[in-house]
C-alpha cells in the first residue's frame, strides 16, 4: 500500500500540545502524496501538519479521507487542506478511536486553478509561488518564465497553465468552479452589471452551466472573466427574463413562416433553455425522443437537414407544404392518377382496335388509319407498365 498504509496516527501528547498553541481539531497540513489507485484508499491523502511543532521534515504526518461521502473535491500535492479528527469505522467497538478527514483545499492564492504552498524545509519553487503575495494579489502573473530544476509539479498528470481565470461574481451569487474553466452559477439579474442584465428586473433568476472557457481569453493572473456563450466551449442556460446574445449558425430568415415567425434568439426575453456547444448529440437506448411545442418546431440549418432511419418516415399533418406557405398546388395521389390514365389507356386501346380494321366502301383497310392506329395499339401494354413503375415504394400520401 506504500505511504498509504505505513503512516501511524498523530499521538495523544503531539495533539494536545497543538490544541494547546492554538489548534483545535481542524488542523492545517499540506498534502504530500494522493493515492489514485482503485482500490479502497482512493481518494485518501497524505498531509503534513502545519504547525510551530512542525521543525523538521516528516515530523507530524497524517492519513486522511474525504470528510463528505457524495461530494469530493480532491487536492493537489502541496496543496492545504483542514484536517478534521471524527469517530472512525470501529469507532463503536473500540470508543475513542478516531481518524482524520479532510476538507477542501485552502484558498491560498485566491486561485481557482491551483492552490500550492511550498514545503518550508525543501528549497522547492512551485510556479504559483514564484512571485510575493502582494505580487500576486496586485494582479502580477503567479507563472514565471525562469526555469527551476527543483519545481515541484503540483500532481502526476497535472498541468499548471496560466490562463485559467475565475468568474467575475455578482451580489448574491452561488457559483461552482472547476480547476480548468468549468462552472455553475446561480445568479440574477443585476442591470447593466453583466451580458444577461439588459432587459428584466433585478433579481430575476438564471442558471448557467459552462465546460470550457473562452481559449482566447489573457490578461493578468488574478484577472477575473464573465461567461461567454459565444465563446465559451459548451454553456447551457436556464433563463426567465434575461436577453442571452447568442449567435446562432444559421442566419436563415425563417422564410417557412411566411409572416408568423418566432422571436430571434438573440432577442427572446421569457423563461427558456439554452445548450450552446461545437456538436449536440441527442441519443435515447431504450425509449422515444419526443419534442413538443406549444407552437412549432423550427429546424434551421445552413448545409442541410438530413433524416435516416431503417424504419418508416410518417408526417401527420392536416396540411403540408413544400416549397413554401405559398404553393397552392396540391400533390397528385399516385394510385388515382394510375388508375384514371389506364382507364384512358383501355378506351383508347378501344378505339386504336376500332380504327385499325377499318375499311372503305371497297372493303380495302383504310392505310394510314390502320396502319396508325395498329402502332398505337401495340404500344399501349408498354404504357400501363411504365405506370405502374411510375409509383414510389417509399412514398406515400392521402
Amino acid at each position: 500500500m506504500g505511504v498509504f498504509g505505513s503512516l501511524g496516527k498523530i499521538s495523544t501528547g503531539e495533539l494536545r500540545d497543538l490544541v494547546s498553541k492554538g489548534f483545535s481539531q481542524f488542523l492545517p497540513a499540506r498534502v504530500i502524496a494522493i493515492d489514485q489507485s482503485t482500490s479502497l484508499f482512493n481518494g485518501n491523502i497524505v498531509a503534513e501538519i502545519l504547525s510551530p511543532l512542525a521543525t523538521q521534515p516528516n515530523q507530524t504526518q497524517l492519513q486522511a479521507t474525504p470528510l463528505f461521502p457524495n461530494i469530493k473535491t480532491y487536492p493537489l500535492t502541496n496543496e492545504v487542506v483542514f484536517l478534521l479528527a471524527a469517530p472512525s469505522g470501529d469507532y463503536s467497538s473500540n470508543i475513542g478511536n478516531i481518524k482524520y478527514y479532510y476538507l477542501s483545499t485552502l484558498n491560498i492564492w485566491n486561485n481557482v486553478h491551483v492552490n500550492p504552498t511550498p514545503n518550508p524545509f525543501q528549497n522547492l519553487k512551485s510556479n504559483s509561488q514564484n512571485k510575493s503575495l502582494a505580487e500576486v494579489e496586485a494582479g502580477s502573473s503567479n507563472k514565471s518564465g525562469e526555469q527551476n530544476t527543483n519545481e515541484f509539479k503540483p500532481g502526476v498528470y497535472f498541468e499548471e497553465k496560466s490562463n485559467i481565470y475565475p468568474l467575475y461574481p455578482v451580489e448574491g451569487d452561488i457559483i461552482y468552479e472547476g480547476r480548468w474553466g468549468q462552472s455553475i452559477r446561480f445568479s440574477s439579474t443585476f442591470p447593466n452589471l453583466n451580458t444577461w442584465s439588459d432587459v428584466g428586473q433585478a433579481g430575476d433568476p438564471i442558471l448557467i452551466f459552462r465546460n470550457g472557457q473562452n481559449p482566447e481569453l489573457s490578461g493578468p493572473a488574478q484577472s477575473t472573466t464573465e461567461e461567454n456563450i459565444n465563446r465559451d466551449l459548451s454553456s447551457m442556460y436556464f433563463t426567465s427574463t434575461q436577453k442571452i446574445p447568442i449567435e446562432v449558425s444559421s442566419q436563415n430568415e425563417y422564410a417557412s413562416y411566411g409572416s408568423n415567425k418566432p422571436t430571434e434568439p438573440k432577442e427572446y426575453t421569457g423563461p427558456q433553455v439554452i445548450l450552446n456547444s461545437g456538436r449536440l448529440l441527442f441519443n435515447s437506448t431504450q425509449d422515444h425522443i419526443m419534442l413538443s411545442s406549444q407552437k412549432s418546431i423550427n429546424l434551421n440549418a445552413t448545409e442541410g437537414i438530413y433524416t435516416d432511419t431503417t424504419g418508416d418516415t410518417i408526417f401527420q399533418s392536416n396540411k403540408v407544404f413544400l416549397g413554401g406557405t405559398q404553393e397552392s398546388q396540391p400533390v397528385v395521389l399516385g394510385d388515382e392518377l394510375v388508375s384514371l390514365l389506364t382507364d384512358v389507356l383501355d378506351d383508347l386501346s378501344s378505339l386504336t382496335n376500332t380504327l385499325s380494321t377499318q375499311v372503305n366502301a371497297y372493303g380495302v383497310p383504310l392505310a394510314p388509319t390502320s396502319l396508325k392506329a395498329s402502332l398505337i395499339s401495340a404500344k399501349i401494354p408498354l404504357y400501363k407498365q411504365r405506370l405502374k413503375n411510375s409509383l414510389s415504394k417509399t412514398t406515400s400520401t392521402v
